[in-house]
Formats: structure tokens, sequence, C-alpha cells
């Protein structure tokens, strides 16, 4: 099993549910983060006063996938995201145990 994690701007996010909706995936975690701008700090207009903004709201996905479909999900979430400013990775889950049920491995998923 694989964990896809994607962090894509909030504009961004309807479209890649839909995507992998039509995909086929029945669940994924959506968490609002902020990334740190560091040393690109910009200065925005709120309310007549000026801001200064040193972090950028972010959506983070995180979805399950089996090894056969982790290809095909970055693909379709790729897709989604094109021409927008976005990260994505995969990291491997050796063990996945739900909790509630007791279920071990894919019949967790």
């Amino acid at each position: 099993m694989m964990l896809i994690t994607a962090i894509v701007v909030p504009s961004r996010v309807r479209t890649v549910r839909r995507a992998l909706g039509l995909f086929g995936v029945q669940g994924l975690t959506q968490t609002r983060i902020f990334l740190e701008l560091g040393p690109r700090i910009r200065v925005e207009v709120y309310r007549g006063a000026r801001e200064v903004i040193s972090r950028s709201p972010r959506v983070r996905l995180e979805v399950l996938s089996t090894n056969a479909d982790t290809p095909d999900l970055v693909r379709v979430i790729s897709r989604a995201v094109t021409g927008s400013d976005f990260q994505l990775w995969v990291v491997r889950v050796d063990h996945l145990v739900r909790i509630r049920t007791g279920e071990v491995g894919l019949d967790a998923l």
C-alpha cells in the first residue's frame, strides 16, 4: 500500500476531489495548512491597511491506495492541478490497522 500526499492551492481542491471521485476513490483526508514563505515575504493591502504576509494557505490531501493504483492516482492528481503550484509525494505503508474494527492490511483500506 502507498500513501499519496498532495499539497495544493485551495482553489484546486474541488477539481482534485472530483477527479479522484471519478477514479473511484472513496475516502481521503483533507487538512487546511499554511506554508511558510521564508524570505519571500509579500505585502498585501487588506481593508486599506498594509499587511505583511509570511504564510500562504494550502490544502493537504492524503489518499491511501494499492500499489497497482498508485501511478494512475498520481497522474490523476497531477492533471487536476496543472498550471498550479503543488507538491506531491508517495510513501510506502508497511502496516495498516483500522482501530475501530481491528481490520489489517487491504481489508482496512
